[in-house]
């Protein structure tokens, strides 16, 4: 329930927190889709994609085309959804990095922003939601109830 909650609260943390602070910071939209996806599983990931990507699209000030973060993050929540189950650790890690940079890749593309506007706050941000993305990521695959195998009853 809480990872719901702050995906609805992530867009207007990072407007109101995050984008203020001179030091630069974590991508949260991203982290919480990312977590999500962890936490969840795929179809949960790429819902939460959805949803948190429209809302950071019109969370103002909205500058691009709606829609575009909405793309990156439900595919970044898809296909984390899908590595959690094989190697959940390198998910928590990879995530973070694949959402931030779709999203850069999507405003470029669509002529939102020139690449070297893009490219130009993308290490920093990458640093920061890599760094929490991991942080957090390990403590939610430490606290995934593992799958149950049925035993055998020896007669």
């Amino acid at each position: 329930m809480g990872l719901v909650l702050l995906l609805f609260a992530a867009p207007l943390l990072q407007v109101l927190l995050v984008n203020r602070s001179p030091l630069g910071g974590p991508d949260l939209v991203t982290l919480a889709v990312v977590w999500l996806a962890l936490a969840r599983g795929p179809v949960w990931g790429c819902a939460a994609g959805l949803v948190a990507g429209l809302a950071a699209d019109v969370t103002p000030p909205a500058d691009g085309t709606v829609g575009r973060a909405a793309l990156a993050l439900s595919v970044t929540g898809l296909l984390v959804g899908h590595w959690r189950d094989g190697r959940p650790l390198p998910a928590a890690a990879a995530g973070p990095v694949l959402g931030v940079v779709l999203q850069g890749a999507a405003a470029v593309a669509l002529g939102d922003e020139p690449w070297r506007s893009a490219a130009a706050g993308l290490p920093l941000t990458l640093a920061w939601t890599v760094l929490l993305g991991a942080l957090v990521g390990a403590v939610l695959v430490r606290r995934r109830p593992r799958e149950q195998v049925p035993r055998r009853v020896q007669s």
